[in-house]
C-alpha cells in the first residue's frame, strides 16, 4: 500500500498529515516511521502529527506512535498529536495515552501550544 504523508511547515512547527487512507496498521507503520523517525531525530524539532482522516487504529499503530515519542525524547525533539477521531480518540482514552502524549483537538491548538 501506498500512503502519502503530507509534510508542512507553519511557524517552525512540522505537520505531517496522513493523507489518502482510514486506518493506521501494519501496513503503514514502516513507511511512516521511516519518514517521520529521521526528522524527529534532528535536535529541536517540533513535530504535529495530524490524524484527522484516520478512522482506525490498531495495535501496530499505537506501537509505531509510542516509538515516535521515544525518538522525539531521545532527541530532545517535540511530538504532538493532533485532530482524532472519535472511535481513535476512544481507543487512546482506554489505553491512557494522553498521560504519554500530547494531543490537542486541532492543528491550530497544537501550533497554538509551541508558543506557550
Amino acid at each position: 500500500m501506498t500512503m502519502v504523508i503530507k509534510l508542512q511547515e507553519k511557524e517552525g512547527i512540522k505537520i505531517a498529515r496522513l493523507a489518502e487512507l482510514s486506518r493506521f496498521t501494519l501496513s503503514i507503520t514502516e513507511e511512516i516511521k521511516n519518514e517521520l523517525k529521521p526528522l524527529l531525530s534532528i535536535p529541536k524539532t517540533k513535530l504535529i502529527l495530524d490524524l484527522e482522516d484516520i478512522t482506525f487504529i490498531d495495535s501496530s499503530g499505537i506501537g509505531c506512535i509510542i516509538s515516535l515519542v521515544k525518538t522525539a525524547k531521545s532527541n530532545d525533539s517535540t511530538f504532538k498529536i493532533c485532530c482524532l477521531n472519535k472511535d481513535v480518540a476512544t481507543v487512546f482514552d482506554l489505553l491512557h495515552l494522553q498521560m504519554i502524549l500530547d494531543i490537542y483537538p486541532d492543528v491550530e491548538a497544537g501550533i497554538q501550544s509551541f508558543r506557550e
